[in-house]
């Protein structure tokens, strides 16, 4: 007698009910793409006094590794704090409220252990240009060709009205930072949950040396954080509608590239028990995806420690300056990258609701949100040998205990996946997906 049999004759003898199938599902996957996933996709974003608090140094050994298996990405520099955070061209380094020279080099360090690129935020709320043109032209000598770009304030539209003020006080700063800086690059406007400054910015700023167009966006407020909601925020809402007017943006003014810049969940930190547990991971997956198939370069999740209030959603936990273990967002980021980068590809999904599914390069992304298992026939875009899965799990949507292909992510980075073999015949391979959880199908 088959395992299969032996089980449901088990349950039919010791609670007469009968066993149920898993559900069959298909997915296909269109070979044709509009759009591509870079290697710097998954990054990080994190507030501008974690610089001057040291948190980023080659010696933070945990935190390095923890980067380099993410990575190589793009790590943000900003958020609130970057405009409560002050230039000290004289200081010795070394406190939170300010950045000098000494606290630049220590991120440079950081950023050569790690691999990852910078985007540097510079004060715009409390700050003048002058001071502003003194500190990136010592970022730009500081941190050579891992500077990406400049990012001019933080969520400007929280404190300046209208687009003609803001494009006139941007001006004067980028104008400044030019002047010392010659080939300055900036990203911008990087609006909180709104684009409606980003087709003028792309318009009228990218022969200022603007290359990134950027948005900041969150489901919602932390108070009103619920696992439903959250899954839901990638179909309908701000979500999807700011994804699809950045692109609209980007491709009528030729800017080089739209990105988040800084996003999460939901606002003011998230909450415990949402932001951090399994259904944090799968949403992340989804909102990846969402960014991408919009021509998005990539998303910046926002994490570390802040001043202001708990970050329950940051990828990374921290017991002070040093890493005390990964969760929720980070898996997902994680999951992302075990998928490198490629072409984007969409797919339909046939026979379930609660789940999406998409190809990058020749793999393979299904998430399941629902909560029944379910054996899946996938139409790759291109025929293969053979297959990895790679499945993402944890025991239910609310939950921390959260694997990768068996494994968790260690707070020293220690990651061994055991990723399960898959038959492919052609271009058809069929996989088992555990409800509420995602697996990535790895081709060759």
């Amino acid at each position: 007698m088959r395992r299969a049999a032996v089980v449901a004759a088990l349950l039919i003898l010791f609670t007469g009910t009968p066993a149920q199938a898993a559900p069959g599902v298909g997915v296909r996957v269109d070979p044709t793409s509009k759009s591509s996933v870079g290697k710097d996709f998954a990054g990080f974003s994190y507030e501008k006094d974690r610089v001057g608090a040291r948190m980023f140094n080659a010696r933070n050994a945990d935190l390095v590794r923890l980067f380099r298996l993410l990575g190589p990405s793009l790590l943000r520099i900003g958020g609130n704090l970057v405009d409560m955070t002050t230039w000290n061209p004289s200081g010795t380094g070394g406190k939170p409220t300010e950045v000098t020279a000494s606290d630049i080099q220590e991120l440079s360090l950081f950023a050569k252990a790690t691999g990852w690129k910078i985007v540097y935020g510079i004060n715009l709320k409390t700050n003048t240009p002058e001071a502003a043109a003194d500190e990136a032209a010592a970022a730009t000598r500081i941190l050579g060709r891992d500077l990406v770009a400049f990012e001019i304030g933080n969520e400007p539209n929280v404190y300046v009205k209208t687009w003609p003020e803001y494009e006139a006080l941007f001006g004067k700063y980028a104008d400044a930072i030019r002047a010392k800086v010659p080939g300055a690059k900036f990203d911008g406007p990087g609006q909180a949950n709104s684009s409606s400054w980003a087709e003028d910015f792309a318009r009228t700023q990218k022969d200022r040396g603007a290359s990134i167009l950027s948005t900041h966006v969150y489901i919602a407020k932390n108070t009103e954080a619920n696992i439903p909601g959250m899954l839901a925020s990638n179909s309908s809402g701000r979500l999807p509608n700011i994804s699809a007017a950045m692109e609209k943006a980007w491709s009528a003014n030729g800017i080089v590239q739209w990105r988040v810049t800084e996003a999460n969940n939901y606002f003011h930190g998230g909450a415990d028990g949402v932001s951090n547990v399994q259904a944090a991971a799968l949403w992340s997956l989804d909102y990846m995806s969402g960014v991408a198939a919009r021509q998005g370069s990539g998303i910046n999740f926002h994490g570390g420690t802040s001043t202001q209030f708990p970050l329950h959603y940051s990828p990374i936990r921290y017991d002070g300056l040093d890493p005390a273990g990964v969760q929720a967002v980070y898996y997902g980021e994680l999951l992302w990258k075990l998928a490198g980068p490629g072409a984007y590809h969409s797919a339909t999904v046939s026979g379930a609701t609660d789940v999406t599914a998409w190809g990058v390069g020749d793999n393979v992304f299904v998430n399941n949100k629902g909560t029944s298992a379910m054996t899946t026939t996938i139409t790759l875009p291109k025929k293969a040998h053979s297959a990895k899965v790679y499945v993402l799990t944890a025991p239910a949507l609310d939950s921390k205990e959260i694997t990768i292909a068996g494994s968790k992510v260690g707070k020293n980075a220690k990651f061994t996946p055991r990723p399960k073999n898959a038959k492919v015949t052609g271009t058809t391979t069929t996989v088992d997906v555990p409800a509420s959880s995602a697996v990535l199908v790895v081709t060759r």
